[in-house]
C-alpha cells in the first residue's frame, strides 16, 4: 500500500516556499509490517494522488487554490494527529491511491477492509459536528439529510472504516476529539444497530449471518450505485472485479460470490415482512432488501430439527406429530439431511442456485410452496417460492398451507431476471381533465418504464388524482400463471383530497391488496380477443362525476407492450363501474393517436416507409373529414378542421398541421409509388399525401369532439395521384396500358384515396345507447310525477 510520510508531510506545509519540486511525501510499504494510521472521513473538496505529488512542481496560483481545499486541511491535521500519537506512516484514501489506474483502483478496493482492519488506530472525521461531545440522541433538525445522525453514518464506505479497525478515535468539525469505539460502544450500536461485541471485536460463539450483516448496510448510501456492493466485499471476506457501468448487476454479483463461499441460507431471508414485495430472481436488488434482518440469527443444523419440529407445532401442520409411529424415522432422516454434505453445500450453475430446503406445498398449487430458511427472528424465516419455466423464484402471498410436514427437497432457484417484462406508460392525456400520476405500489418505476418482474405473479399499482374535483383512481399491471393484465380501481370515498381524505399511498395499497386477491380472475379476462393487433380497454366511471378512465392495452407477449391510461368524458351511460371490451389497433403502421382501428381496406400503399391500407373515395373527400361508414361507403358529415374555428382553436396553428407523407417506390421514375391492389400491382402517377399529425394538440382535439363525434369514423390520410401520363400494371408492356372507363385520364384530374378509421375515443358501445334509453324514461316517469304535484301546489285557495 501507498502511504503518507507524515513528517515529509509536515514539513513540506511548514516550508512551502524553500522545499523543491521531488520532495517525497508517499512510500510503497506491506501493510502487514507497517505501524500506521488511517483516516475515515466524509469526501468533499479533496486532494488527488496526482495533485498531492505534483503541489510544489504547479504555479503559486495553482497552489494556493490547492491548499485551501477542506480536503487538504483534512490531510494536514490528520498528519499532525497521527504524529502527535508517534505514528510514521498514515493511509488516506483520497490522495494514497492513483485513481488514473484502474488496476490500481481494483486492488485497493479489494484490500481496503484489510487496511483498515490492520492500522493501529482510525481517525474517523465528522465534519458536521460542531459540539465537542458525540450527538446524545437523534437530532432530526440538525442532521435531517442523514436519518438523525452525523452524515458519516449514513455512507457505504463508513460501514467498514467502523467494523475493521481495532481503534477508531472520532473527532469534530475543529479536530478535537469526541470519544472512542470503546468508550461509544453502546450508543454506536443505537446508531448503527451493530451489536457491540462486533463494534469492540469481542470473540462470540456466533458469527453475524449474512442478513444481519446486509441489514446494517440497509439504509446507507454511496455516490455510485455500483459501490453500494463494492464497500460490503471485505465484510463478507470476497473479491471481485470492479466494473463501474453496472449498476445494480454489481449488488448480484456480490450475493453470487457470497453464496460460492459460505453455505449460509439467511442470503435467501431478504424482505422478512413482506414489506418490498418484489417476485422475480432469489437475489435481492440492493441492500436495502434486508432492511429488517438484524435480529436474524443462523440456525445451526444441530438446532434446525428441533426448531422445525416446533414450527410444526406452532402451526399446527399435523394433528399426529407427537403420535405419529413414523415420527422417529422421519426425525432420523432430518438429521441425517442436515448434517450431511449435500445439505450444506449451495452451489450456483447456469440454470440457477442449488440448495437443499424444506418445504411446505401451498393449497390449490402443486407449483407454489413455502420454503423454511436456516434462520429464526423469533420463529423460523420462510419465503414463499413459485415454479416457472426451469426454476423456483421469489413469490408472495399465497394463500393457505397443507396441513402436511415439511419435505426436504433440492430446489433450483432463479437468480436471473429472465422472467422480466418492461411495460412502457402512455399516460400523457390523463393530464387533459387535470390528473397526474401521484405514485406507484409496492415499488417505484423509472421513468414512463414499469417493470413486472415475474410472469408468475406480480402487480405493480399505478395512482392518479385530481386534487381539486377530489376524485382519484388507480391502474394494476400484473402477470399471473404467465398471463398479462391490467384493471382500474376508482376511489369511492366522497373526499379523497390529501388534506381531508385518505393519502394516495393508503388508497394504493387498499387496491393493490383487492387487485391481488383478485388477480386469477383478471389474468383469466385480461388477454385481448383479437389477434396480434388486438387491444383490450378499460372503461371505469368515477362516482359522482361526468368522467371516466379508459386504459388500452394490447398483447404482452407479442411485443405489444404499450399501455395507454386516458381520463374522458363520461356522461353515466356506460356499461357500468368498470367496463372492459376488445377492439383491433389497426392502425397499419401510422403514428396515430387514439388507438386508430382502419375501417374499408382495399388498397396497400408504401407510405413513409409503411404499408397503409387506403380506399378508394369521392374527389370531394379531404383530410379530417368525418362521417358515417355503413355498406363499405364512407358518407361525410362534416370536417374536424372546420369544426375548429367554432370551438375557438385556430387550424393555422402549427401543432394541427397535417404531414406531408413521403413514398417508397420500387421504379426509378420520380414521382411513382408502388400500389399493391387486391389483385394485382400498379403505379401511381405524381401520388400526392397527407396524414393527420400526432402531436399532444391533435390529441386532445378528438378528445374535445368524442361527444359530439361518438361512433364517427374519421379521414386520417388522403393521397391524390394523377392519371395524366401513364399507370401501368407492374410487369405489363406499353400496350396494356390501363383505360378504365370509371377513371377520367384529363389533365389535372386526380383520383382519391383515403384511410379511413374510427378513433377509439370517439367510440361508444351499444350498451351506451340502451342505458341512455332507459335513463330518459326514467326522467320521464319524475317530471311526470313532479308536474302533477306542482299543478296542485299552485291552483289558487278557493274563496
Amino acid at each position: 500500500m501507498r502511504l503518507l510520510y507524515v513528517k515529509a508531510v509536515l514539513e513540506r506545509e511548514n516550508n512551502v516556499q524553500k522545499v523543491g519540486p521531488k520532495s517525497e511525501v508517499l512510500r510503497e510499504l506491506d501493510d502487514r509490517t507497517v505501524h500506521y494510521a488511517i483516516l475515515s472521513h466524509r469526501w468533499g473538496s479533496e486532494v488527488s494522488y496526482e495533485e498531492l505529488i505534483g503541489l510544489m512542481a504547479m504555479g503559486e496560483q495553482d497552489r494556493a487554490e490547492v491548499r485551501s481545499r477542506d480536503g487538504y486541511q483534512k490531510i494536514i491535521r490528520s498528519c499532525e494527529r497521527a504524529m502527535q500519537d508517534g505514528y510514521t506512516w498514515l493511509w488516506i484514501d483520497t490522495c494514497c491511491i492513483d485513481k488514473r489506474s484502474s488496476a490500481e483502483l481494483s486492488e485497493a478496493i479489494n484490500s481496503m477492509y484489510r487496511w483498515y482492519q490492520n492500522s493501529q488506530k482510525c481517525y474517523a472525521y465528522l465534519n458536521d459536528v460542531e459540539e465537542s461531545t458525540f450527538p446524545p440522541e437523534r437530532n432530526d433538525s440538525k442532521f435531517g439529510r442523514s436519518n438523525g445522525w452525523p452524515e458519516w453514518f449514513e455512507r457505504g464506505w463508513t460501514l467498514q472504516e467502523l467494523i475493521a479497525p481495532k481503534r477508531i478515535e472520532f473527532f469534530n468539525k475543529n479536530w478535537v476529539s469526541i470519544g472512542s469505539k470503546a468508550s461509544l460502544a453502546d450508543m454506536l450500536q443505537k446508531v448503527t444497530h451493530i451489536p457491540r461485541e462486533v463494534l469492540l471485536n469481542t470473540p462470540t460463539e456466533q458469527r453475524p449471518c449474512i442478513a444481519q450483516i446486509m441489514s446494517w448496510a440497509a439504509d446507507r448510501k454511496t455516490t455510485r450505485v455500483e459501490d453500494r456492493a463494492y464497500s460490503l466485499m471485505g465484510l463478507f471476506g470476497v473479491n471481485m472485479p470492479m466494473l463501474y457501468g453496472e449498476g445494480q448487476k454489481a449488488f448480484q454479483r456480490l450475493q453470487l460470490e457470497i453464496i460460492r463461499a459460505s453455505s449460509d441460507h439467511t442470503i435467501f431471508a431478504w424482505d422478512p415482512f413482506g414489506r418490498i414485495r418484489r417476485p422475480g430472481n432469489i437475489l435481492a436488488d440492493d441492500p436495502s432488501y434486508f432492511r429488517g434482518c438484524h435480529r436474524i440469527k443462523q440456525v445451526e443444523p444441530a438446532h434446525f430439527v428441533f426448531d422445525l419440529t416446533r414450527y410444526i407445532r406452532q402451526h399446527e401442520l399435523s394433528n399426529h406429530w407427537f403420535n405419529n409411529v413414523t415420527r422417529r424415522h422421519r426425525l432420523a432422516s432430518w438429521h441425517d439431511i442436515v448434517h450431511g454434505q449435500q445439505y450444506r453445500t449451495i452451489s450456483i450453475t447456469n440454470t440457477g442456485v442449488q440448495v437443499w430446503l424444506p418445504v411446505i406445498p401451498y393449497h390449490g398449487s402443486l407449483s407454489t410452496v413455502k420454503a423454511v430458511v436456516a434462520s429464526h427472528q423469533m420463529e423460523l424465516v420462510t419465503i414463499d417460492l413459485a415454479f416457472y419455466r426451469s426454476a423456483f423464484e421469489r413469490s408472495f402471498d399465497p394463500t393457505g398451507i397443507y396441513k402436511t410436514y415439511p419435505e426436504f427437497k433440492a430446489l433450483c432457484l432463479a437468480y436471473t431476471d429472465e422472467t422480466r417484462h418492461d411495460l412502457k406508460l402512455d399516460d400523457t392525456n390523463a393530464s387533459y381533465h387535470g390528473f397526474t400520476r401521484c405514485g406507484t405500489f409496492p415499488r417505484e418505476i423509472t421513468g414512463d418504464t414499469v417493470t413486472l418482474l415475474s410472469h408468475v405473479s406480480d402487480l405493480i399499482v399505478v395512482v392518479y388524482t385530481n386534487s381539486d374535483a377530489r376524485s382519484r383512481f388507480a391502474v394494476g399491471l400484473g402477470y399471473y400463471s404467465d398471463l398479462g393484465w391490467v384493471h382500474v380501481a376508482c376511489d369511492e370515498s366522497s373526499t379523497n383530497q390529501e388534506e381531508t381524505g385518505t393519502p394516495w399511498a393508503d388508497f394504493a395499497k387498499k387496491a393493490y391488496d383487492m387487485m391481488w386477491g383478485a388477480r386469477a380472475h383478471h389474468a383469466q379476462q385480461g388477454t385481448p380477443a383479437h389477434g396480434y393487433n388486438g387491444n383490450s380497454i378499460k372503461h371505469a366511471h368515477f362516482p359522482r362525476s361526468i368522467w371516466a378512465a379508459r386504459v388500452a392495452w394490447g398483447r404482452w407477449n407479442t411485443g405489444n407492450s404499450t399501455v395507454v391510461v386516458d381520463v374522458e368524458q363520461c356522461p353515466g351511460c356506460c356499461l357500468g363501474p368498470i367496463a372492459r371490451t376488445d377492439t383491433t389497433n389497426d392502425r397499419d403502421g401510422l403514428d396515430m393517436p387514439g388507438l386508430m382501428m382502419i375501417t374499408l381496406p382495399s388498397h396497400r400503399l408504401l407510405l413513409d416507409g409503411r404499408s397503409v391500407w387506403l380506399h378508394e373515395c369521392s374527389r370531394g373527400t379531404s383530410l379530417g373529414d368525418y362521417g358515417d361508414c355503413i355498406g363499405g361507403n364512407f358518407t361525410r358529415h362534416g370536417n374536424i378542421f372546420e369544426d375548429m374555428r367554432t370551438l375557438g382553436i385556430d387550424p393555422e396553428n402549427p401543432a394541427y398541421h397535417p404531414v406531408v407523407n413521403r413514398f417508397s417506390s420500387t421504379s426509378d421514375e420520380e414521382f411513382a409509388a408502388t400500389i399493391i391492389s387486391r389483385s394485382d400491382d400498379s403505379m401511381l402517377s405524381r401520388p400526392i399525401g397527407l396524414s393527420l399529425p400526432s402531436s399532444r394538440h391533435f390529441v386532445l382535439l378528438l378528445k374535445a369532439l368524442s361527444t359530439h363525434l361518438s361512433d364517427k369514423h374519421l379521414v386520417i390520410t388522403n393521397v391524390q395521384y394523377s392519371h395524366h401520363g401513364w399507370e401501368t400494371r407492374i410487369g405489363s408492356n406499353e400496350d396494356s396500358k390501363m383505360d378504365n372507363g370509371s377513371r377520367s385520364t384529363k389533365p389535372g384530374d386526380f383520383t382519391t384515396l383515403c384511410s379511413v378509421a374510427s378513433p377509439q375515443v370517439w367510440r361508444r358501445q351499444l350498451a351506451c345507447v340502451q342505458r341512455r334509453k332507459r335513463f330518459r324514461e326514467i326522467r320521464e316517469h319524475f317530471y311526470a310525477l313532479v308536474n302533477p304535484v306542482h299543478a296542485l301546489l299552485t291552483i289558487p285557495p278557493t274563496p
